[in-house]
This record gives C-alpha cells, sequence and structure tokens, in this order.
C-alpha cells in the first residue's frame, strides 16, 4: 500500500477561519474567533493546536484536511510521508506554513507514524499572471511532482487532487493517469473521497524522438511566433500551447507536454537504459574533410569520450543548413543525430552510434543528451 501522499493545495482552511462563523462549520463561535485571532498573528503554531482539537472532518479544517481525514479514516493509505503543493502566493504560503504546523501537531496525537510533512511552493503558479501559470506555474507542477516520484518511486506514491486551482487538480489528475499512479478527489459535497477511474491516456514517444530537438528547445523556455510553426510537426501541437506576450501570440510547452517528457523519464529509464559499450567497441569519432564550426570536433569528441554508451560518431553531409537551431540531437530514420551551432550560428550535423536496439532507446539517448549537452 502507498505511504506517500502528494496533494494539491488551495486556501479553503485559511478561507474559513477568514469568513465570518457558519453553524455548520463544526466549531463555537468562541474557537472560530481564536482561530481568527491566530491567523491574523500568523501564529501557526498556536493556530494548529487549536486546529488539531477539531474533528478533522468539520467544514472549517478545509479541503485538504478533509480528505487525508478521509483517506486515513477508510484504510486508503498508511500514511508516512505527506508532500503539499502550494501557490506561489502570500496565502499560498501561508497556507503550507498551516498544515505543516497542523499535521506536525497531529504528529503526537493521532498520527503516530506521520514522519515527514512538508510543502513546495510552485513557482509560477499564482493567478494574477495568467500567462505565467500557463507557461511555468503548471509546467513547474509537473516537473516538481516528477521529482517526487522520480526519489521515492511511484509504487509509494497516491496523489489527493482535490485542492487548488481547477487547471492544477487537472494536471494532477492527468500526470497520475499516464503514470497509473492512484488519483483521488474529494469535492466538499461528496460523503467520502473518490478515486479517479482508470482512462486511456498512453503517449507515443517514438514522436518525442523524432522531436527530441525541438522539445528540448521549449523545455528551456524558449517561444516562437505562431508563424514559425508552420513546420512543426502536427503531432508535437497537442503538447504546445498559446501565450500572448507583448500583444503578439506566441507558442510554447504546454503542461501537457512537460507531464509527456517526465512521464517518459519516470516510466521507462529502466527499461530503456543503454549498457556501457565495450572498450574494444570504442573508436574516435571520424570527419569529412569539410570546414566545420568552431568547436565543433572538440564537442563531437567530447561527448564520445564522456558517455559510455556511444561507440562513435562521424560527421554528416552539409545539408538544410538553415533547420539547423543551437546544439540538439533527435533521432531521424532510425539514426540518432546530433546538431552543433558555434556563435556564429554556422552548424554542422552529425551521427552518434550507440548499442541502441529500439527506436525507444534511441528517443531515451537523445533525450538525454538534450538534458546534458543541449543549447540554443
Amino acid at each position: 500500500m502507498q505511504n506517500r501522499l502528494i496533494s494539491t493545495v488551495g486556501t479553503s482552511v485559511i478561507t474559513n477561519i477568514k469568513n465570518e462563523y457558519r453553524a455548520d462549520s463544526g466549531v463555537s463561535q468562541e474557537v472560530h474567533a481564536e482561530l481568527q485571532r491566530f491567523l491574523g498573528e500568523k501564529n501557526w503554531g498556536q493556530l494548529a493546536r487549536v486546529l488539531a482539537q477539531v474533528e478533522p472532518s468539520a467544514r472549517i479544517c478545509g479541503a485538504e484536511i478533509n480528505s487525508v481525514a478521509e483517506l486515513v479514516k477508510r484504510g486508503r493509505i498508511e500514511l508516512r510521508h505527506i508532500h503539499f503543493l502550494v501557490s506561489n502566493t502570500d496565502d499560498g504560503q501561508n497556507v503550507g506554513d498551516l498544515l505543516e504546523s497542523y499535521f506536525t501537531e497531529r504528529v503526537g496525537r493521532d498520527l503516530p507514524d506521520l514522519e515527514t510533512v512538508e510543502y513546495h511552493i510552485i513557482e509560477g503558479l499564482q493567478d494574477a499572471q495568467p500567462a505565467r501559470f500557463k507557461t511555468d506555474g503548471l509546467r513547474n507542477l509537473v516537473r516538481q511532482i516528477g521529482d517526487l516520484v522520480q526519489r521515492y518511486q511511484r509504487e509509494t506514491i497516491l496523489i489527493d487532487a482535490t485542492g487548488g486551482y481547477k487547471a492544477q487538480i487537472a494536471i494532477a489528475v492527468v500526470f497520475g493517469q499516464a503514470l497509473e499512479i492512484p488519483v483521488l478527489y474529494r469535492f466538499e459535497r461528496f460523503s467520502e473521497i473518490i478515486n479517479i477511474p482508470p482512462m486511456p491516456i498512453a503517449f507515443d514517444y517514438q514522436v518525442l524522438g523524432e522531436n527530441a530537438d525541438v522539445l528540448a528547445f521549449f523545455e528551456r523556455g524558449a517561444t516562437v511566433t505562431l508563424a514559425e510553426t508552420q513546420d512543426v510537426d502536427d503531432k508535437l501541437r497537442i503538447l504546445l500551447e498559446e501565450v500572448e506576450i507583448d500583444g503578439e501570440v506566441h507558442v510554447g510547452l504546454g503542461a501537457v507536454g512537460q507531464i509527456y517528457l517526465t512521464g517518459f523519464r519516470l516510466r521507462f529509464p529502466r527499461d530503456l537504459t543503454l549498457s556501457p559499450v565495450a572498450p574494444s567497441e570504442k573508436r574516435p569519432p571520424s570527419f569529412r574533410d569539410d570546414h566545420y564550426p568552431d568547436g565543433f570536433k572538440e564537442f563531437v569528441q567530447r561527448v564520445c569520450a564522456e558517455v559510455p554508451w556511444i561507440k562513435t560518431a562521424h560527421s554528416l553531409p552539409y545539408d538544410r543548413q538553415r533547420t539547423i537551431r543551437g546544439t540538439t540531437f533527435y533521432v531521424y530514420q532510425g539514426k540518432l543525430i546530433g546538431t552543433y551551432q558555434d556563435r556564429n550560428r554556422f552548424g554542422a550535423r552529425f551521427e552518434i552510434l550507440t548499442n541502441a536496439a529500439t527506436l525507444d532507446q534511441l528517443a531515451w539517448a537523445a533525450d538525454q543528451l538534450n538534458q546534458f549537452y543541449g543549447s540554443d
């Protein structure tokens, strides 16, 4: 059973305390006034101690506390660790401080096995700048979930997508579905938390290999104008999002695109990782008798020397010169191709030989090289 909970977070607990007293809140007027006083003082320790004495299913406790209480009550998780994902706002940090103090307080009461309570501020996840919310916030949310999954393995994780912005909840659901991580949700009018039913979400990772250079370009935060996307593979368009910059429509990597890349890296590395080649198979790269960009030969030699699963490489003829954008790697017609540009934007291509046996392995290799050596 899972023992690590990743929870999206809204501000319902703070909002409930700030609001006027309600008879159905689960506390008396006196306790509500006390909670408001400690909230105004930002005295998270005292606020947590008072709130921890309230029934955790009470309305005033908010969506996150309510849903965790339901999970524990119904034995859905052997709760040892909680990671709250909060917005990049003052209220987001305040809720993070409160939840951290609250669940730490409960360790000495009714959650004796809880070992870790921490919150993570998601940069860009705020509603003051919609463009940044799309291009940075949601993608950083995916990165943070992906980092936790990579560190702690998906088999130990449960995602609670109850709190937060609607888009934040939706992204958490899609991420979980894509990686087959259980996702739960508790609507405030539901009597219990529910599992999001499995959906047939799958990605064609051959597209990643063929477009690894383009995806790497966008993942580094680059955008292009709408007109510049004419040559983009149609299969990539679902991974991209439009955003307005200085009154002009640009295109960049969307949250779904980040899920696509993160999911590939998390789900397949054990199966795709290439083993080091034998010393007898390692050969120095070879170059045609051409004029090359400054530093080209040195770069190819360095990559071949540093990457243990590369056998060798050789330069390729000069063609499609205008399509070279930076130093990137991709798969073309079953071959692993690298491009290099010097400071004068003069470029060249080379083919890399490995012991890859499948297109998925080549896609993995291209993605790895882009992460370690790619640049615009």
